[in-house]
């Protein structure tokens, strides 16, 4: 992917000379972009409101800035009860910045919401207020009925524009009124002096925000009388007055932002010279000098039309370097997303009836979308929730919740562009530490970046000196499948015995030996873990974040309480083994070989696909060749394979191939090596495939090695075993087939859920796909909800009623 460097403008007004410390400040942020870079997390989930027993699908979307971030290869997710109980912890590989998962609500569950969070644990390290936190309202339990009573108590807050109030200026004042959950509620007011003298009227323009100018004298101080959408009347005392500051006002205007900075009149000199700077993403954009000394009031203009979309810093900062005034502004220009269109080939909204959808990208740039289709009387209504554009580019940059985020980005006319800046008056917050900043100290990093799992392992009870230099171990991890690899785990700089860059699900077994003295594994303890953070049972409860719980439509409830109900009626086959709907067997077509042999060795991203299968296992002359490449040859149009000796070229259209073995990334030398009698089978992704070199644009090569039968422990005789968990187990959506299922079922299907996919991965050689599921007994309107990205970092969603 092409990095874009944002043109830096330096502008000095007045032409006045680059303070040293200034550009003190210019290092170290270049510093923090290159070291420091920080992570977001934006997370699709298959429908908004879940009921007991149902399972939540997600796909999460990692970025840095404006790109998919390269950085991080684990993703946590973390799920909690309201009182902040962890219910259980799932750990995915980001492949391609990507990671999807599942959890099952437990049918006894019975509170009102689940408390989901998600990170990385390089994101840790920074503002972990900005993880991604959201609470899912689960209905139909127990407790799922007082939820839709909001607390009484409404809260209002005031806040100056640049952060405080300063005598003799003309102050911007913007506000905010909502209820105890932080929705928006309806106010009015007026504004009184400590005297109760009438200075100003005010009420909300939107969403229950608004604002107004004031002028202070010195020594004067204010109070709002406010009422709510009842009627109640109530007092909140303003911000104190300072005496001597720099007040900062800024306008947004086509393609450029606008700022005026005024000083108090008594400063003692002390703001004579001001510097103003403005990043975005980590990115110095504008730094100007502005001289106050002989104007109490000075401005310029910041160019913004070469900016990407998101939110802008703007500081001001005296001549020691201690930040004075700041403000954020949003930069709405259009280059954020890229075209997709969702067509409906065939309708049917009958009972068990089939449906057709084509998913197209006009685009020559590869993407990696996910897809939901659900019944949109029980998924609910809420167009302007949180999505994938509204929080990779404005609350994933904000402290608070954002009352319907994503209607700031249905239009771009002017009124629209006023309410978001409301937003961003009312949700200012600092990035960095400027103080920090300009010492030149930097973030203490108390967790690295991690390289998917680790192999660890820890000798304990025996002086560090006895354990040679040079020791290692030789570990074989055996799989929940029975197949095994061998890995040499060298000794770090701190003792331990660590090797990282491992990918497997469920536990492993790790049979081991040392190198040098064999005896430590029998007369000391030998630790194993993965490298992966600790399970933390009990967070900090949180308030409902983006609930929505208050006014929830009763349609809504009543078609979840339904549903519940039918879930109730289905469970007691579940427990009696019988088979339900979600574990009816397809009793048509018997699956191929390969179909089989897919699904005995491919899992995650690696599973199905656009590929060129090959069974190996049973193919009597694959043994006869010398390497996998050489069998491969002239066998898939497209891919160039050469082999010359001990050197292999390999390309398509042009450009290298990706190649893993056992679903790990290995060189081409490396699988060369590996004896074509010990492979059972290998896929051949064509270009697009999500997989390795640029999103898979360019294809990849996925080799498995075979699978022993069930083998008992003595297979590694003399050897020591420990045991390392892996990653969490990933359920395959179920998505039933009626052409194939016989009358014989008669349990109801109420899934609220009717098609799940993580993973549509389109190209310029495959730029549309169909997709077919069922309808269910009950739904009568569909909502189709498609999001993604490219692999150039832009954004897309499509959302749809069938109706």
């Amino acid at each position: 992917m092409n990095k874009t460097r944002w043109a830096y403008w330096f502008w000095v007004i007045f032409l006045l000379p680059v303070l040293a410390s200034a550009q003190k400040i210019d290092s170290m942020m270049s510093v923090y972009a290159e070291s420091f870079p920080q992570e977001k997390i934006h997370v699709h989930f298959d429908k908004n409101v879940y009921i007991p027993g149902e399972t939540i699908w997600f796909k999460s979307y990692l970025f840095t800035g404006t790109d998919l971030s390269p950085i991080s290869k684990n993703f946590y997710a973390e799920f909690s009860d309201g009182n902040g109980n962890l219910i259980q912890k799932k750990i995915a590989p980001l492949y391609e910045s990507t990671a999807s998962g599942n959890f099952e609500i437990p049918y006894d569950f019975k509170g009102n919401r689940i408390h989901f969070r998600a990170y990385t644990a390089w994101m840790l390290n920074f503002d972990t207020t900005l993880l991604f936190e959201k609470d899912i309202p689960i209905l139909g339990g127990r407790d799922s009925a007082a939820a839709l009573q909001a607390p009484s108590e409404p809260i209002f807050q005031i806040f100056p524009e640049g952060g405080e109030m300063i005598t003799g200026v003309e102050n911007s004042i913007a506000f905010k009124a909502t209820d105890a959950y932080g929705l928006p509620i309806r106010v009015e007011g007026v504004v009184k002096d400590a005297s109760g003298k009438n200075i100003l009227d005010f009420s909300s323009t939107h969403d229950g925000m608004g604002k107004f100018m004031i002028s202070p004298d010195k020594g004067d101080t204010f109070y709002a009388l406010w009422k709510d959408e009842k009627g109640k009347e109530r007092r909140t005392d303003f911000p104190a007055v300072k005496e001597s500051g720099v007040a900062l006002r800024v306008m947004g205007g086509n393609k450029k932002a606008y700022f005026s900075v005024a000083r108090s009149a008594d400063d003692s000199h002390q703001f004579d010279k001001v510097t103003i700077i403005a990043h975005m993403n980590q990115q110095l954009v504008y730094k100007a000098i502005v001289n106050l000394k002989d104007n109490f009031m000075s401005g310029g203009a910041i160019p913004t039309d070469q900016l990407p979309a998101g939110v802008l810093q703007i500081t001001l900062f005296s001549t020691n370097n201690l930040p004075l005034a700041e403000r954020v502004i949003f930069i709405k220009n259009q280059n954020f997303d890229f075209a997709s269109q969702v067509h409906v080939l065939s309708k049917n909204l009958g009972k068990r009836a089939k449906n057709e959808i084509e998913i197209d990208v006009p685009d020559t740039v590869s993407s990696n979308l996910s897809i939901s289709i659900t019944d949109a009387d029980a998924d609910g209504d809420k167009p302007y929730q949180d999505n994938i554009v509204s929080r990779l580019l404005l609350t994933g940059e904000l402290h608070g919740y954002v009352h319907n985020p994503a209607y700031y980005f249905t239009n771009a006319s002017d009124s629209l562009a006023q309410q978001l800046d409301l937003v961003m008056l009312t949700h200012g917050w600092r990035k960095f530490k400027w103080e920090q900043l300009a010492r030149g100290k930097t973030p203490v990093i108390k967790y690295p970046v991690e390289n998917y799992l680790s192999i660890r392992a820890d000798v304990f009870g025996v002086d560090p000196g006895r354990i040679a230099s040079d020791e290692a171990v030789n570990v074989i991890l055996q799989r929940k499948d029975s197949s095994s690899q061998m890995y040499g785990v060298p000794r770090t700089k701190g003792g331990r015995f660590e090797v990282s860059g491992l990918r497997f699900y469920d536990t492993a077994k790790a049979y081991y030996q040392f190198n040098v003295n064999r005896k430590l594994a029998s007369e000391y303890a030998v630790v194993f873990s993965n490298g992966l953070l600790p399970v933390v049972k009990k967070t900090k409860p949180s308030p409902l974040l983006n609930s929505g719980w208050s006014g929830m439509d009763s349609m809504i409830v009543r078609r979840n309480k339904f549903i519940a109900e039918e879930f109730a009626k289905i469970r007691p086959f579940d427990d009696n083994k019988v088979k339900t709907l979600a574990a009816v067997t397809v009793t048509g077509r018997q699956k191929t070989a390969l179909q089989k042999l897919d699904e005995q060795y491919a899992s995650g991203l690696f599973s199905g696909g656009d590929s060129y299968n090959f069974d190996l296992a049973n193919d009597l002359v694959a043994a006869a060749y010398p390497d996998i490449f050489t069998y491969l040859q002239g066998k898939v149009a497209g891919l160039m394979i050469t082999v010359n000796g001990p050197n292999v070229g390999m390309q398509w259209r042009g450009s290298p191939v990706s190649v893993f073995l056992n679903e790990m990334p290995v060189d081409v030398q490396q699988l060369k090596t590996q004896s074509v009698s010990d492979i059972a089978y290998v896929k051949v992704f064509r270009p697009g495939s999500g997989l390795g070199f640029g999103g898979g644009a360019n294809g990849s090569i996925a080799v498995y090695t075979k699978k022993g039968q069930k083998r008992d422990d003595a297979t590694f005789k003399g050897l020591d075993k420990g045991i390392v968990i892996g990653y969490s187990v990933v359920r395959e959506f179920y998505s039933p087939d009626y052409s194939q299922i016989n009358d014989l079922n008669t349990t109801e299907d109420v899934r609220s859920t009717l098609y799940w996919k993580p993973y549509v991965l389109l190209d310029k050689n495959t730029p549309k796909t169909t997709i077919q599921f069922y309808n269910n007994d009950i739904s009568r309107r569909l909502r189709i909800v498609l999001e993604g990205v490219n692999s150039d970092g832009k954004l897309t969603r499509v959302e749809k009623i069938v109706q």
